[in-house]
């Protein structure tokens, strides 16, 4: 198992509080359950890991009905597969997003491999699915942060999957962000990590990637998340050699040296892959301008701090587009609507109401407009927060699903949580800081 030196010197660039990448604690907010679309439900305690392969899963789904499950999977039987957990709608816990993770685990055997990079670890149950899945002979490597030392579930795996080999270091763990950062120092509070939540499977000649809002924690189950499969081979070999990258904890591998453009892929889907300069965020609201029957912006993503985003917000509200705004965050929330100049002197002034908090850990933004001059559906998604550590100082990846099926499935997912969100609790706005 290999480590890297820490990075020193942290000062506060951010001086709203708990600024971590991490999920906010807390109780889910009361209110009404609503009907759920939902084929087959999610245990609601810890899922327990299945024993032996399913070879099932292994392969693209078949496409679900026309009504989005709001809790489980979806999929448009060809390149995409989405999953949502709705804590809402289950009694404040909902682990459908872990659970899956769990399924792919369970579904690899001889042949087949799995890599994973991840932030957080403290469930048992996904430690014994890919420790089992290593054990029925898939292969098994892990990109881990220094926090899944710091949990019983985390070192176990670690240990485990470094053990049931015998060829060594198929666990690297990094203290601090794995690959070097390309904001300069010192990195915002909480920030330099490898804040991933990535797979890439292997199964049965089947490639796929997996990104996700959900760290493999418990309180994740309280919290609204999402994940994203794509089965693409090129998309496959783009995340591969992300992930050697990860590993060798070097922006050159093979003695190719990655700049901000290899650590963008065309698509589709188009993705970005970070730390980096240039954000897929912001490029894509940048290109987007409201009209007649085209003016849908939903976004629902845990923490939001980057003045470059809120005033791509902000112009977007002023061009009549319909917005709803959900964070995970009180303070978080005050800041994005309270009145303020956008760079030309223009005022924004958001309507509360459209702005919203729940306990989410998500990062999505739906979109249906003019982007660059042409209609189109489209959602970012992925690990990264709209922060100054996620665009600069955290290893991260963020994803750009084209077309009306991604758009319409993630903006249940959206009116979903809306549903359950609530106003600020809190008068407090915070000071935010440019990024450097």
């Amino acid at each position: 198992m290999r480590t890297r030196l820490g990075r020193s010197g942290l000062v506060a660039l951010m001086l709203v509080a708990a600024t971590a990448c991490a999920s906010s604690d807390g109780a889910a907010p009361a209110g009404a359950s609503i009907a759920s679309a939902v084929t087959s439900r999610a245990s609601e305690t810890s899922p327990a890991a299945q024993t032996g392969p399913a070879s099932a899963a292994a392969a693209a789904p078949a496409p679900t009905a026309a009504r989005t499950r709001i809790s489980g999977c979806n999929t448009d039987g060809a390149a995409y597969e989405v999953c949502f957990s709705s804590p809402g709608t289950h009694g404040g816990s909902d682990p459908a997003v872990v659970h899956h993770f769990i399924e792919i685990f369970n579904s690899a055997g001889a042949g087949d491999s799995l890599r994973i990079a991840m932030f957080r670890w403290d469930i048992p149950a996904t430690t014994k699915a890919i420790v089992a899945a290593q054990k029925r002979g898939a292969h098994v490597e892990i990109v881990a942060d220094a926090d899944m030392t710091t949990k019983p579930a985390g070192r176990s795996v670690i240990s485990q999957i470094e053990s049931g080999d015998p060829m060594p270091g198929n666990v690297v763990v990094c203290n601090g962000s794995c690959l070097p950062w390309a904001g300069s120092g010192p990195a915002p509070p909480s920030q330099n990590v490898n804040h991933l939540k990535f797979l890439l499977a292997d199964i049965g000649g089947k490639k796929s990637v997996i990104t996700s809002s959900s760290n493999f924690e418990g309180r994740q189950y309280s919290q609204v998340n999402s994940l994203t499969r794509v089965y693409d081979d090129s998309f496959y070999t783009f995340g591969m050699q992300y992930f050697q990258r990860l590993r060798a904890q070097s922006w050159s591998v093979g003695g190719v040296t990655w700049s901000d453009k290899q650590r963008s892929y065309a698509g589709p889907p188009s993705a970005m892959v970070y730390p980096r300069h240039g954000d897929l965020v912001l490029d894509t609201l940048k290109s987007v301008h409201c009209a007649k029957g085209m003016k849908t912006v939903d976004i629902l993503v845990a923490v939001i701090q980057r003045y470059d985003i809120r005033a791509q917000i902000g112009r977007l509200w002023n061009e009549g587009c319909k917005m709803r705004i959900v964070t995970t965050r009180d303070l978080i929330e005050n800041w994005l609507q309270s009145p303020f100049r956008l760079p030309g002197g223009q005022r924004v002034d958001i309507n509360n109401n459209v702005v919203r908090t729940i306990i989410a850990h998500d990062k999505v933004y739906a979109i249906h407009a003019k982007i660059h001059g042409k209609e189109r559906y489209v959602v970012v998604t992925g690990t990264s927060n709209t922060t100054c550590g996620g665009l600069l100082y955290n290893d991260e990846m963020m994803l750009r699903l084209d077309g009306k099926w991604a758009f319409k499935t993630f903006v249940a997912h959206v009116t979903d949580a809306f549903k359950h969100s609530h106003q600020s609790r809190e008068s407090a706005i915070p000071v935010q800081a440019h990024c450097h």
